[in-house]
């Protein structure tokens, strides 16, 4: 009587996963066997008592046994989802920890345990997840993908260096050339992050203001050293005011989001009962009605359709966000009629969904536009300008105060002939800076405290200065 695990047709220890590549288990027999699988999530410390399945196996004609634990990953692994005023998630349920012990029929361990770590992603790639994860964002959405002032957009990375050492930046480009960054996003330790990059979020974080800024911007991930690792880039499209936004939980784990600019459509499904009770009839509540949608997506290009099916079919999570209310409602598809042609510029098909797997994978290789194109860059439109504007005027060398309802003040201002005083600025009637119009680089930015009080005073040629902010409540 003997057991023993394949070295060929196994896990390989301490090595990660996407959910649909974990190899299968060949155990060589010629008696039965027990197969426990162990779990835990990133937290835990030890595997006692967590046990995903617990199986007993009699080798076949051939003297093996075959265990796939594929489908078992699903109840524990997931992407969360955003809610209202976040900018950033820590993904600490999207990968576990799992390890295999096999038990002969006296009792005795086969072999050692094997640990490995599956994540929530589905990859159909001939480089191996722990490879491929390292070098892009977690999506197949287009690399140039257009976006507005209201629209969330979330990118979603997996750091597996034990220092922790990612960086997301963000980079505009002026209109004089160059670039300037900001940082979005500085992990301290390692992990899976999905950060929130859209325009509204990222714009009052830039030393310049958006009439000087091209209308697109790049999201960078690079490590400790600033190396570049992967790049997405978000082409800004004014808003028609049609537009619906939706999140959906794609098929390597990120969350991605899909605009909608075609109807949105409430067709319920509605069921009237009635009774009669004496010489009257009456409504019967006995029914469950539900509220459902449709969704027209609009025309999209069609190289998108990969990346459109891909969200509509991974059925791991979706929300329908509201710009007014800036809150996420969680949402269940139940169909979707994805027709787009390869032929036409232009495809749009319509899903369903009400308020609250398959084994369908996007390969890499098919996700079109792998590079930048300065031609789409150039169709940018002018980025939307939501700062506020306030004229001061100096009176005897000094400008009334002005209450500033954010923590960052931008002061444009003319590089006069002979302005080459300096300008002071007080806060809540304290001094607190100064710049000189004839040497500085219009405009300032100054921080602040929100709610102060801010005025000026100078001995120079400066007549006025035109204050901008982005008000608190705007962002």
């Amino acid at each position: 009587m003997s057991a023993i695990i394949s070295p060929t047709y196994r896990p390989t220890n301490n090595t990660w996963y996407a959910k649909n590549t974990v190899p299968k288990l060949l155990i060589e027999a010629t008696e039965n066997v027990t197969v426990t699988l162990y779990f835990k999530d990133q937290e835990a410390q030890e595997w006692q008592p967590y046990i995903a399945f617990r199986g007993s196996y009699s080798p076949d004609f051939n003297g093996e046994i075959w265990v796939d634990f594929n489908g078992v990953y699903d109840s524990f692994i997931s992407t969360k989802m955003p809610t209202a005023s976040q900018t950033s998630l820590v993904q600490d349920k999207i990968w576990y920890y799992f390890r295999v012990v096999v038990v002969d029929s006296s009792g005795d361990n086969v072999g050692t345990a094997i640990t490995w770590q599956v994540f929530n992603a589905k990859l159909n790639s001939a480089t191996p997840f722990q490879t491929w994860s390292q070098q892009n964002f977690l999506t197949n959405q287009p690399m140039e993908k257009t976006t507005n002032y209201e629209a969330p957009e979330w990118l979603t990375y997996l750091d597996l260096d034990d220092k922790g050492d990612r960086i997301v930046i963000g980079r505009f480009y002026p209109k004089e050339g160059g670039a300037v960054d900001c940082i979005v996003n500085d992990d301290a330790c390692s992990g899976c992050f999905s950060v929130n990059v859209n325009y509204a979020r990222l714009i009052p974080m830039v030393d310049r203001l958006p009439h000087q800024l091209k209308g697109y911007y790049d999201i960078v991930l690079t490590d400790g050293n600033l190396n570049e690792i992967c790049r997405q880039r978000y082409i800004y499209k004014e808003r028609s005011g049609r537009e619906k936004y939706f999140l959906f939980v794609n098929a390597l784990g990120g969350i991605d989001t899909l605009i909608c600019k075609g109807e949105n459509v409430l067709a319920p499904d509605i069921t009237h009962n009635i009774g009669r009770f004496g010489r009257q009839y009456r409504a019967l509540d006995d029914t469950n009605d539900m509220r459902k949608w449709t969704q027209h997506i609009g025309q999209v290009p069609n190289h998108q359709r990969n990346w459109i099916y891909e969200l509509l079919t991974a059925k791991q999570g979706a929300e329908k966000y509201d710009p007014e209310t800036m809150e996420y409602l969680e949402i269940v598809v139940d169909s979707s009629e994805l027709s787009m042609s390869d032929f036409g510029q232009l495809a749009g098909s319509p899903f369903s969904y009400i308020l609250n797997d398959t084994e369908n994978v996007v390969a890499d290789t098919e996700r079109p536009d792998r590079s930048l194109h300065q031609s789409v860059a150039d169709q940018a439109e002018e980025l939307n300008d939501r700062t506020t504007k306030v004229t001061v005027t100096f009176v005897h060398g000094a400008t009334e105060p002005v209450i500033i309802h954010s923590d960052a003040l931008y002061v444009l201002f003319d590089s006069e002939k002979g302005a080459n005083a300096s300008v002071y600025y007080f806060t809540d009637g304290i001094k607190a800076g100064e710049f000189k119009p004839g040497v500085d680089e219009s405009p300032v930015r100054i921080t602040i405290k929100e709610g102060a009080s801010v005025h000026f005073e100078t001995e120079g040629l400066v007549r006025s200065l035109e204050l901008r902010y982005y008000p608190t409540n705007n962002i």
